[in-house]
């Protein structure tokens, strides 16, 4: 498998084919040495050769220069070496013309003999194929992704041999166009091929045609055939590691929450256990119903929910032209959400988790409606910046949650911003949140950032 940006430039062989075509209807219509040698026939068999040389070479030019005016389907393309074949073919036939000898015009009939089985050789192996790709729906920043080739020969005697695989994968800021060979796949059967592809940012990785090419036997010809397959990969950013210090602020927040919800009394907590009763237990404890069916005192413990639901606030927040760094620091944000979002939905059962995207579009996730985080992970994959000024939305989300048990965490580029929004709202009751910036000082004492899997050669 390769992998890269294919350059589309002008065609060589296009361009030598239209000059090769026009020089040789030239050449005839100005000297007429073919119509003095073999007469009408040979003049118009000379015109005819030359006129599709030149029509040829333009199709090649426009192909390979402006792929989409091409079409789909069925292609040719003249290798170099074919191309060199065709003008030692042509010297051959000219010679044998004009120097009326039988042995270059055996010569040429097997050169052209060859160039016809390579390209009828060619035509018959892609006329019994067909290609489709197997791909997941998402992946993570910086992790292989493998994608499964498959290649289906339905012709019934004939093996495709040396058949190459072309996949498009188009970014927005890369445009890659990976390959597989299939050395040989037997006659009405199926050969199945893997190339890794490592996604470096997040987004939306858009897969669209399979091209399948083949230049055996000879080397002299090469066609190919398209297939349209759009399929969509969704990237979502890098997850990390969260540090103690995380932990360590998640747990005062816990104790918060037992001392506001501590005058609710003890019944707000679930059971646990019953046990024994011991000296010291409270009374309003006693399980009465149970002592008096074993004869002893019988207390009921309680285990303590101390986690509080947690909202995360993601201010997806860009000016329109970003100083040097902070498109990168928007990114690093959204990797330290990620990892806020799913350490969470792993680590806890006992509280829910409210995501909140604030971009150019809005992006809502309830979890204590959702039980599958995909939604939540398209939605950071898919994340595109606000580029207005105001806090407007901000307000509004910590205005609803206003005196309520949740635990409320703001991730943004305008940390400070947001900040002085809160210490002067409605002085006398301030709002619990916790405020983080994107930086890497900010962020480095809470959040560690894991390097991306390094991709491993495959074995020859």
């Amino acid at each position: 498998m390769s992998s890269g940006s294919k350059s589309r430039g002008l065609s060589i062989a296009g361009i030598a084919l239209m000059i090769a075509g026009l020089l040789i209807v030239s050449l005839e219509v100005k000297t007429g040495i073919f119509f003095r040698q073999l007469g009408i026939v040979g003049y118009v068999l000379v015109v005819a050769v030359g006129t599709a040389c030149s029509v040829w070479g333009l199709k090649e030019l426009v192909a390979q220069t402006w792929p989409r005016l091409a079409g789909r389907g069925y292609y040719f393309r003249l290798p170099r070496e074919g191309l060199v074949f065709l003008v030692l073919t042509f010297f051959f036939f000219g010679g044998s013309i004009l120097g009326r000898s039988n042995l270059l015009m055996m010569v040429f009939a097997m050169m052209v003999g060859g160039f016809l089985v390579n390209g009828w050789l060619t035509f018959t192996m892609l006329r019994g194929s067909r290609m489709w790709r197997v791909l997941p729906e998402r992946a993570m920043a910086g992790e292989p992704v493998a994608i499964t080739l498959e290649l289906e020969n339905r012709n019934p005697w004939l093996s495709a041999r040396l058949m190459t695989v072309h996949d498009t994968i188009i970014h927005s800021s890369v445009e890659l166009e990976p390959e597989v060979l299939f050395v040989q796949v037997p006659p009405q059967s199926q050969g199945a091929g893997v190339y890794h592809f490592q996604p470096s940012v997040r987004g939306k990785y858009e897969f669209s045609r399979l091209d399948v090419t083949t230049r055996f036997p000879l080397g002299l010809v090469q066609r190919g055939v398209s297939r349209d397959l759009p399929q969509t990969l969704l990237v979502y950013p890098r997850m990390g590691h969260l540090r103690p210090d995380w932990r360590r602020l998640r747990a005062s927040s816990a104790e918060l929450s037992h001392q506001i919800r501590g005058a609710a009394g003890a019944f707000q907590d679930e059971l646990h256990q019953l046990r024994e009763y011991r000296v010291g237990d409270d009374r309003r404890m006693i399980h009465w119903r149970t002592s008096a069916r074993m004869d002893e005192l019988m207390v009921s413990e309680y285990q303590e929910t101390r986690d509080r639901d947690l909202l995360l606030i993601v201010d997806a927040w860009l000016p329109k032209r970003p100083p040097a760094g902070l498109a990168e620091q928007f990114e690093r944000g959204l990797r330290f959400a990620t990892t806020i979002a799913m350490q969470t939905l792993h680590s806890t059962r006992q509280s829910a988790l409210f995501v909140e995207l604030l971009g150019k579009k809005t992006v809502s996730w309830r979890g204590d409606v959702e039980r599958q985080p995909d939604a939540l992970l398209d939605g950071f994959a898919l994340l595109e910046p606000f580029r207005g000024e105001s806090l407007d939305a901000v307000k509004q989300l910590l205005g609803n949650e206003w005196n309520r048990a949740k635990r409320i965490v703001v991730v943004s580029t305008r940390a400070p911003a947001i900040r002085e929004l809160i210490s002067q709202w409605q002085e006398g009751a301030p709002l619990e949140a916790e405020i983080f910036g994107t930086s890497a000082d900010e962020l480095n004492r809470i959040f560690v950032e894991l390097p991306s899997t390094s991709l491993s050669p495959s074995p020859a």
